[in-house]
């Protein structure tokens, strides 16, 4: 639990400790977007789950998202506490209407509310890519399964060969990404991965077998879809380091991504 709660968090309790139901609320009404989204008793992560919501379920908007990304809400219940703003949109005061809006705002919310998130980045535990792409001028292949520490950081491994026309490659490693946006579904990030590659020439190659260590620093954006899946693009630079020896590698590469 967090070290300082905020007054406004606080809630009134039965004796077995459960959220008392309050006079109902006059705010405006938002319609939930997320499959399922959790009311916490403060706005983060580190307060206790009050209640749930599913798609579709309306509640009251007792204040608007102002604490880093959370909206206070009441539920039918009578019940007020948390939920992330990217899991709601806000309808017209009263009605159950849709607000007005111009037709950009239209088309924006349309496209997020049938083919976008709410992303899950910030609940997710574990994700990972399949990437396919360019290593500088040889074909590349990557697995890239990662576990989340935060809401935005994971570590990310990478395993995979890169196919050139003299030479074939393996690239192994592991990578700790920052997602700066990750409670939108267009999330750029950051990323620097360490890890080795193994490189061979072909049969009718005089090149030897060698291992050189592997520095990946690079970035990229990824666009999330409704359940936790979405496409990635990554954009790497490569360098390949041995005790004589230094180049480096751009990767170019999109890949199928998820999260849960």
């Amino acid at each position: 639990m967090c070290a300082y709660h905020s007054p406004a968090a606080a809630k009134p309790r039965r004796r077995d400790g459960a959220p008392t139901p309050v006079a109902a609320a006059s705010g405006p009404i938002a319609r939930v977007l997320a499959e399922r989204a959790e009311i916490r008793s403060g706005p983060g992560f580190d307060y206790r789950v009050i209640g749930s919501v599913t798609r579709d379920d309306t509640v009251r908007m007792v204040e608007r998202g102002k604490r880093g990304g959370w909206t206070r809400v009441q539920m039918e219940s009578g019940i007020v506490g948390w939920v992330l703003t990217e899991q709601i949109v806000l309808l017209s005061s009263g009605t159950g209407e849709p607000e007005e809006v111009g037709p950009m705002r239209r088309f924006g919310r349309t496209l997020r509310n049938k083919v976008l998130g709410p992303s899950n980045l910030l609940t997710a535990r574990i994700g990972g890519t399949i990437s396919a792409g360019a290593l500088g001028r040889e074909g590349l292949v990557l697995v890239r399964p990662s576990v989340f520490i935060a809401p935005s950081a994971a570590i990310e491994a990478y395993v995979g060969p890169s196919v050139g026309r003299d030479k074939t490659r393996g690239l192994m490693g592991l990578a700790a990404n920052v997602y700066l946006s990750p409670g939108i579904p267009f999330t750029p990030f950051i990323s620097v991965g360490f890890g080795a590659a193994y490189t061979k020439g072909k049969a009718d190659t005089l090149t030897s077998a060698r291992w050189n260590y592997l520095l990946s620093p690079g970035g990229g954006i990824w666009i999330i879809f409704k359940r936790g899946v979405g496409i990635r693009f990554d954009f790497r630079n490569h360098v390949l380091l041995r005790a004589d020896h230094a180049s480096s590698k751009q990767e170019y590469s999109g890949a199928f991504a998820f999260s849960f």
